[in-house]
């Protein structure tokens, strides 16, 4: 077990949401992060330095002060859009038919408490879509797909268990398409 002694974080983020016209509206979201140990002087070593051994004194702990914080990408984004068709009817239900798209973005981060050479997972960017009809009242229905263009990426990368050399990752979604109904009242 071992704690960092002090971190820091800064950032900025930026929001934003334009409706045209009753029609057509776009969003966006931009956040700037920046994370780092101020002071961690007894980190766990990561897995391809285990057994280092200095002067044939066998390394427990590694200062890795002024190191980036793991889990925290750099850069991270949105940006979407939707469209609908104003008033209109839907099996006599009154709302709107709609089709959206959204684009997020995370630049690389990673996912290792102690810097590692092969713990680092590359940015990556997703497609969402969804088109539907939003009631008013009622049952509203609608089909989305999420990584639409199927992009291959890592949630997490990680030692596997039992630190025998080996590697395991967390696979992010594939592409993946679903209905959802919604009654409201």
């Amino acid at each position: 077990m071992a704690n960092a002694k002090q971190v820091n974080v800064l950032g900025a983020e930026f929001d934003l949401s334009v409706r045209v016209n009753k029609h057509l509206s776009f969003y966006g979201a931009a956040a700037y992060t920046e994370g780092k140990y101020v002071s961690f002087t007894n980190a766990p070593l990561p897995l391809e330095e285990t057994g280092l051994r200095i002067d044939g004194v066998e390394v427990v702990f590694k200062d890795i002060s002024g190191s980036r914080l793991p889990g925290i990408s750099r850069w991270a984004g949105t940006i979407g859009g939707e469209l609908n068709s104003g008033s209109d009817k839907f099996f006599g239900r009154a709302g709107k038919y709609f089709i959206a798209a959204e684009s997020y973005y995370r630049s690389s981060f990673s996912s290792s408490a102690s810097p590692s050479a092969y713990l680092n997972i590359e940015g990556y960017a997703l497609l969402n879509t969804r088109l539907g009809f939003r009631a008013n009242e009622g049952l509203s229905v609608f089909f989305w797909a999420r990584n639409i263009l199927d992009v291959n990426y890592f949630e997490q990368l990680l030692p596997a268990g039992g630190n025998a050399g080996h590697y395991a990752g967390v696979l992010g979604d594939q592409r993946t398409f679903g209905t959802t109904l919604r009654y409201s009242f």
